[in-house]
């Protein structure tokens, strides 16, 4: 008999312990559950945890877009010039320069895995491993500040893009949720477990999804965002970056 999504979340709980054991996702997933469960509501404050942070660097980045946008003046825009060349004239690349090593450690590196392959490739030439490094060789730390070595069109870009970019993927996918369970699988062997067998990641991906309606999570600004299922089926989220709405798609609800 396959497990249940309760019993899973119980057996990846127990093995917390076990440092080899890498399923971030489904123990972050977890510990959201006991977290809802024992404290019978689905308010926590944000913890350096897997999809947290990336909800986190998603809050930030339109909070990014929310400043840039509050900064444009289009009565200073010449005549015939289009919206698109307008915005694009005003961004202030300068910041990229030289960056507090807060701003910089929230973008890099991890932020780079919020953005598909094939995103990375078509907007720059460059898969995610070829990236982390250009970004690696032109920053340096110096006092708190992460300063660019030698700046290129190119490394401007790709940090504005982490920056600001809100064409990130899914906060987490089938495939994910497939790979780590087969991770599980590995570990626990031959020895497997008395709750039953593993359970195919098409049983559990929606409850994963679902498990997440209604959470609210409150930023480090005490901005607060919440999440719910879309009368579509997304999972979906309002922030509210300088205090404006903005409702975001988190994972499709046809995925």
């Amino acid at each position: 008999m396959d497990m249940t999504l309760d019993s899973l979340f119980d057996l990846v709980l127990s093995l917390e312990g076990d440092t080899a054991l890498d399923v971030p996702l489904l123990r972050n997933l977890a510990v959201l559950d006991a977290l809802r469960k024992t404290k019978s509501m689905k308010t926590f404050t944000v913890k350096p945890d897997l999809l947290e942070k990336k909800i986190n660097r998603h809050y930030y980045r339109l909070c990014r877009v929310q400043e840039d946008l509050g900064r444009l003046d289009f009565k200073k825009a010449a005549a015939g010039v289009s919206v698109e060349d307008f915005v694009f004239s005003q961004i202030d690349f300068s910041r990229y320069r030289e960056m507090p090593a807060r701003d910089f450690e929230r973008l890099f590196p991890e932020g780079l895995m919020d953005f598909g392959e094939a995103f990375l490739k078509d907007n720059f030439g460059f898969g995610r491993e070829e990236i982390q490094s250009l970004i690696e060789r032109s920053y340096k730390k110096e006092e708190g500040l992460y300063k660019i070595r030698q700046e290129s069109p190119l490394i401007l870009s790709v940090m504005r893009t982490l920056d600001t970019s809100l064409e990130n993927s899914s906060l987490f996918g089938p495939e994910e949720i497939s790979g780590e369970l087969q991770t599980l699988s590995g570990f626990l062997g031959s020895s497997g477990t008395s709750a039953g067998r593993l359970p195919e990641v098409g049983q559990i991906y929606p409850g994963l999804v679902s498990g997440l309606d209604g959470l609210t999570i409150t930023h480090d600004d005490g901005m607060k965002t919440n999440l719910f299922i879309s009368p579509k089926g997304d999972l979906s989220a309002i922030f509210r970056p300088g205090n404006k709405a903005w409702t975001r798609v988190l994972i499709a609800g046809d995925r």
